[in-house]
């Protein structure tokens, strides 16, 4: 009897033991779950941005359907975030999370677009709201984000037509204001004055990087034996896509358009320019150096009438992350590219009446980028 005692007491403080320890790993766990909760956002997602509808006067407006690519990355207890390669804060508390993306309307308009919510392992979701200044209404809306899951590549290609003449369409890109500049770029970019260090004011080519992701002019794809064509109306610039492997030869020198070789991956087509002069990205300024590419990924819609790129600058020399544009077109063969007529001479007349002549040459410094 006194040897069963024994067995009992021990199985007793034996289950109590392991009942304490089992409790402590839940406590543990629970204690935990936060962290673990945001460390389990790190890494690349998708945004999508959804308006909603508002009324004004007797119109009803809609906010556009927009997407874009957010990365983000804990370093020495601080989160990183960015928004199509620019940098964006984040607060992040247990799992409720907010982000302030600063973008840019057409008109030329800087706001700001502020994502609040929750997330999940495999989801946020939330509101977001417009700060600023647009010259559209925007009512803002619902946003969600789901990971990025790498796409497979070197797929068989399955080439699709995408001849014909493209107009752009509004909507799904960010517009995304500021990038995340090195110390070099942002030292040549402080004193930049768009009005005059701009190229296109003086009818100098703005280059393919500006130029492709431009939402006012349209484009013309032609194709021919182991090469395509892309017929620009700014500038009335061509560019020659080979689709033959062909390398540029050494001489070749950098130029506005560069040199563009092109591969259908599945039924993406997938277009890497190197060899680019010189130049800036957009109205902002922001440089790009003597011998940058770009990466060009365009994907045609299962009906065939619009066509979708996402756009990546590679300039290590002057963005901490590559800067992505993402664009849209419907084709329209009724559209007319019209000739681009610039005339320099209106620049320099002005320069002149304003005395600021000695003034723009001062400033050649400012449009070099070797």
């Amino acid at each position: 009897m006194t040897q069963i005692k024994h067995i009992s007491r021990y199985m007793k403080s034996s289950i109590s033991k392991k009942f304490f320890e089992c409790n402590l790993l839940i406590l543990i766990f629970l204690i935990s779950l936060p962290s673990f909760a945001q460390n389990s956002i790190q890494g690349d997602w998708m945004l999508q941005l959804n308006g909603k509808k508002i009324q004004i006067d007797n119109s009803v407006v809609i906010g556009a359907t927009i997407v874009g690519k957010l990365s983000l990355k804990k370093t020495n207890g601080k989160w990183l975030g960015h928004v199509e390669g620019g940098p964006v804060p984040i607060m992040i508390d247990e799992n409720t999370i907010e982000i302030i993306i600063d973008s840019r309307d057409l008109a030329g308009f800087s706001f700001n677009r502020r994502l609040t919510g929750n997330f999940l392992d495999s989801k946020m979701t939330g509101t977001f709201t417009i700060e600023g200044t647009t010259e559209a209404p925007e009512p803002g809306g619902y946003w969600s984000a789901k990971r990025i899951i790498p796409e497979e590549k070197n797929l068989s290609p399955k080439p699709r037509d995408m001849t014909g003449i493209w107009t752009p369409a509004p909507g799904i890109d960010f517009r995304k204001y500021s990038m995340d500049l090195t110390d070099k770029a942002q030292a040549w970019h402080k004193d930049y004055i768009d009005h005059y260090d701009q190229p296109n004011v003086r009818c100098v080519s703005p280059g393919i990087v500006a130029m492709v992701a431009w939402g006012a002019y349209p484009f013309e794809i032609l194709e021919s034996e182991k090469r395509y064509s892309f017929l620009y109306e700014v500038d009335s610039e061509v560019r020659r896509v080979f689709m033959d492997n062909r390398q540029p030869p050494e001489y070749y020198p950098t130029s506005s358009m560069g040199f563009s070789n092109g591969k259908w991956d599945g039924n993406n087509l997938i277009i890497n320019t190197q060899l680019l002069e010189g130049n800036v990205r957009d109205f902002r300024g922001e440089p790009i150096s003597d011998g940058a590419k770009m990466h060009e990924k365009y994907t045609l819609s299962e009906d065939g009438n619009s066509l979708y790129a996402v756009i990546t600058l590679i300039d290590p020399e002057n963005y901490k992350q590559p800067p992505i544009r993402r664009r849209k077109w419907v084709k329209n063969s009724n559209t007319v590219i019209y000739p681009y007529e610039c005339d320099p001479d209106s620049f320099y007349r002005q320069m002149h009446n304003e005395d600021k002549m000695d003034m723009y040459f001062d400033r050649a410094g400012r449009r070099q980028f070797n």
